[in-house]
């Protein structure tokens, strides 16, 4: 793995957070490590109002064009002037930072009464991360589970834990399927231009592939997940609220 090589980012829409928020709106948001806000955009287009907060200044530039707020800022150091927010999201950032347990614990701060807190995890008990292991394999990658800038991992027992210690009670679960999420890198590297050696962030968003898949394969792909989440989930989604 190679420490000083740029990190190639790829947009992606977190479709079981939307299908947990079903059609909120009116509420006050933000998006903590809101990324080219792909996900968050969606749900700003309900009729909410949207705050992201990225330290990117690239996905700052792109996300200020799909979002009414964004923060410019580190996650663990930002200053949000005594703000309050009805919903703070936590979309596949928390495996980011050292002490995620500290970095949830410091937004409530900015959580208004009755608020709550939805939380997206990579689970690292996927099914062919568990394979990969038993073969001895642990290698990291550009994108998924075993993305070379994950800090922490998670399983459900251990991101219930991280609720928990956060002061927060799980209200909402759902799972993002992942029987074929481990192929994705694979569609990815074959949707880049060859010749350049990056992709364009959306390349696989906007393929038809990717369309055809979620229109047939991605409603049987979450049924069977769901009978047995801990092996054939790719994210974990969490709504919680203050105990």
């Amino acid at each position: 793995m190679d420490e000083n090589a740029p990190y190639q980012y790829f947009e992606d829409v977190n479709w079981g957070l939307l299908r947990l928020w079903n059609k909120r709106r009116g509420l006050r948001v933000l998006d903590v490590g809101c990324g080219f806000a792909t996900t968050s955009e969606h749900i700003q287009k309900l009729g909410n109002e949207v705050t992201g907060l990225e330290s990117s200044d690239v996905a700052c530039e792109v996300a200020s064009k799909r979002l009414a707020h964004v923060v410019s800022g580190d996650m663990l150091t930002a200053d949000l002037a005594g703000r309050q927010f009805d919903v703070i999201i936590f979309a596949d950032v928390l495996e980011h930072v050292p002490w995620p347990v500290s970095a949830l614990r410091r937004y409530l701060q900015w959580l208004a009464p009755g608020g709550s807190v939805i939380v997206s995890l990579p689970n690292v008990g996927l099914w062919s991360v568990r394979f990969a292991h038993l073969a001895g394999k642990w290698e990291y990658e550009e994108t998924g589970v075993l993305d070379r800038t994950h800090l922490r991992f998670f399983t459900r027992k251990t991101a219930k834990w991280l609720l928990d210690q956060g002061d927060l009670e799980v209200v909402k679960t759902t799972y993002n399927p992942g029987i074929i999420r481990p192929f994705v890198p694979l569609a990815k590297k074959l949707l880049s231009p060859k010749s350049s050696e990056e992709s364009a962030p959306d390349a696989l968003l906007k393929s038809r592939p990717y369309q055809l898949y979620l229109k047939t394969a991605y409603p049987l792909e979450r049924a069977v997940a769901s009978l047995w989440p801990g092996m054939l989930a790719f994210q974990m989604i969490f709504e919680a609220k203050k105990k």
